[in-house]
């Protein structure tokens, strides 16, 4: 049969369905199956009891340590005391400048109100996905919820940051509104200038996967007229609650730091290998999802690793925090943030790594940047979701710590 030059074609084509027994529920199981599962599900429970077990020797040390030292400490009389300060090296002398506030306050006020609205989001997401509300029949349906609990969460984030940043002014809620405004801006600002530099490349090259231009109108109508007023209410919440009030006295002039043998940093940046532990195995799989199209619907086991990822974040921050404070050095504030959230500079070198052994199907230099870009906006997430948990744990450790000493 010839076919002539712009003469139209019809194709047909035929159907039968055929009555299958496979129930309802379980119509996506054929799908859903992942390659290499008996090694999947062996290597995240061989993963969880090396972690666990490590955890559970730094907590029952440092446990032992602490109150050996703090019965040690309190069974003396006032003046044994002081003459044992004179002696003994360690926490206890830093009494004093524990607390004493920290470089760029604000900065650390709205990284940890960011960070516990990214760590919700994150918790709540995977719990719903877990149990079965997020199914793959809806295409976006975890996006849109992470879109959702991260609009809804910016009240907690404005109270967090707002109440940290009055609990540093030891009560003094002036500034609220500005550290309000800087939580709302500072992640989605990143976020917004990630995309966006993207996007321009994208157009740059006629690609077809560029965002549209409408959605970028979307995302900035719910960013200012959701995200914002929520996390300003957030703030004016934690502004008229009441500040978490320091169990000693810090004095006026600060104490000197004894010299280091090693530099505190090299700890600081070590310390997020064991957090990176817990999860890389599960970063493969998700990073397989994303960039190779395979399917990832385990997230039972994701929620298991993301509460051990926590649990791990802050023993790993505690631990790191008693042992500067234990060579008196007592600017802990940024160090237990970074002790944990340097997991993230492991996640990013474990991301160039992907790109260059695993992800050989990507060409051009335009497939790459946009691979690092979205890899460079997942890190700065992880940073702080994980740098908040270590601060919060520091903190909450610190406290009791000298709560529990009697100081002058």
């Amino acid at each position: 049969m010839s076919i002539k030059e712009n003469e139209p074609i019809v194709y047909t084509y035929e159907v039968n369905f055929v009555e299958s027994d496979i129930k309802w529920p379980s119509r996506w199981d054929a799908y859903l199956k992942m390659e290499g599962a008996k090694v999947h599900w062996f290597s995240i429970l061989n993963s969880l009891m090396v972690i666990a077990f490590l955890a559970g020797i730094v907590f029952v040390i440092l446990l032992r340590t602490v109150r050996r030292d703090l019965t040690k400490y309190e069974e003396l009389d006032s003046e044994a005391q002081a003459q044992m300060n004179e002696e003994l090296s360690g926490w206890k002398l830093v009494v004093s400048d524990v607390f004493r506030a920290p470089s760029n306050p604000m900065l650390l006020c709205i990284m940890v109100g960011d960070g516990v609205q990214i760590l919700g989001m994150a918790v709540v997401t995977i719990l719903f996905a877990a149990l079965g509300f997020m199914s793959p029949a809806s295409r976006g349906t975890l996006i849109t919820g992470m879109l959702f609990f991260y609009l809804v969460l910016g009240i907690l984030a404005g109270y967090v940051g707002v109440r940290v940043w009055k609990t540093i002014k030891c009560g003094d809620h002036s500034g609220w509104v500005a550290v309000s405004w800087r939580v709302a801006c500072f992640f989605p600002g990143i976020a917004f200038l990630i995309l966006t530099t993207l996007n321009f490349l994208l157009w740059g090259s006629h690609s077809t996967g560029a965002i549209p231009f409408s959605l970028f109108v979307v995302l900035l109508l719910l960013w200012f007229c959701i995200s914002v007023p929520l996390t300003l209410v957030g703030g004016f919440l934690g502004a008229k609650a009441p500040h978490i009030e320091y169990p000693v006295r810090t004095n006026q002039i600060p104490r000197e730091i004894p010299p280091q043998k090693y530099p505190s940093w090299l700890l600081v940046l070590g310390a997020g290998t064991l957090p990176f532990g817990t999860l890389f195995i599960e970063l493969f799989f998700i990073m397989s999802s994303i960039w190779m199209g395979r399917v990832y619907y385990v997230f039972g086991f994701l929620f298991v690793v993301l509460l051990l990822l926590v649990i791990v974040c802050a023993e790993v921050s505690l631990v790191l925090t008693y042992m500067h404070l234990c060579v008196e050095d007592w600017k802990w504030w940024w160090k237990s943030f970074f002790s944990s959230g340097s997991v993230a500079i492991y996640i990013f070198l474990y991301s160039i790594n992907y790109l260059i052994f695993d992800l050989k199907s990507l060409s051009g230099p335009v497939s790459a940047t946009l691979y690092i870009g979205y890899s460079l906006f997942m890190v700065i997430a992880i940073m702080l979701a994980t740098g908040t948990v270590g601060f919060i744990s520091s903190f909450c450790f610190v406290h009791y710590l000298f709560s529990s000493v009697k100081a002058d």
